[in-house]
């Protein structure tokens, strides 16, 4: 049985539950998501393991709120049961001692970069986190990143908060501070378009999560199709993972910017061939 041990107002629409669950959560890699149920309601959300406790069996999960649906989800007390578990799904990320790890972190792509972050410091990586957003209020978790991160950047459109300018400038100044050995951005199709290319240029490994909009509920997977080398592939059947540098990424803005869901995508492994 599952259990709501724990929830936490994050933001004025961010709720995060940590829930007990008979699932193994130590199988669980960093990167996989869930699929959280309300009882036996039939709309399942597809939401990030942001994190595990092996100990206390739990996980933790953020609830977004954007419709009547995320709402009664995020409303649900500590202590409820009305929660069903699905998965853990998708693949796990690619996590070995590779030195200086650039992670770029945009809006609700904070959530599945957390986990990542946390494995790759404890691999002995020297983690430097770039957190962005439009404006200061969509930095979540910056506590929990910190904690985890050697050097924590602050990235604002607005300049509300940290630096301001583009992802790109940003990016591109922490090149030339640092020798950075793999870079790993997770967030919106065009700020993972905008990464790869900058860190392809500089002919550096790449993973990226593509995650924006709305939670993906079960049942809409058959949207999640992505071209690689002109070949489609079904994110629902094939998994989260794909290879980035071979991505049509104008088909991927064009499908996945406006539509009317939240998705993640795992590029793992996005290395020259």
């Amino acid at each position: 049985m599952n259990r709501i041990i724990a929830r936490k107002i994050v933001s004025a629409i961010n709720v995060k539950f940590e829930i007990s669950t008979s699932m193994p959560v130590n199988e669980i890699q960093p990167g996989q998501y869930i699929i959280l149920r309300m009882g036996q309601h039939e709309t399942g959300f597809a939401l990030p393991v942001i994190q595990t406790n092996s100990e206390k069996q739990t996980v933790s999960v953020m609830v977004s709120v954007n419709d009547d649906l995320t709402a009664q989800l995020a409303d649900l007390p500590a202590g409820s049961t009305e929660v069903e578990i699905e998965g853990p799904f998708g693949y796990g990320a690619n996590i070995e001692k590779f030195g200086t790890v650039l992670c770029i972190g945009r809006a609700s792509g904070l959530l599945p970069l957390l986990p990542v972050l946390t494995a790759l410091r404890a691999a002995g990586n020297q983690v430097i986190t770039v957190l962005s957003a439009s404006s200061k209020e969509e930095i979540i978790l910056i506590n929990e990143i910190s904690a985890v991160s050697h050097e924590v950047i602050l990235h604002t459109d607005d300049g509300s908060c940290g630096e301001k300018g583009s992802i790109c400038q940003v990016m591109g100044q922490a090149l030339r501070n640092n020798r950075i050995q793999q870079v790993f951005v997770t967030g919106p199709a065009k700020t993972i378009k905008e990464t790869c290319l900058i860190a392809a240029k500089n002919n550096i490994p790449t993973q990226a999560v593509l995650y924006s909009g709305k939670p993906v509920r079960s049942g809409f997977h058959g949207i999640f199709r992505v071209t690689i080398c002109g070949s489609a592939r079904s994110v629902c059947v094939d998994g989260f993972n794909f290879n980035g540098w071979y991505a049509n990424f104008d088909d991927m803005i064009k499908r996945f910017a406006g539509a009317d869901v939240q998705l993640q995508e795992r590029v793992n492994n996005l290395v020259p061939m």
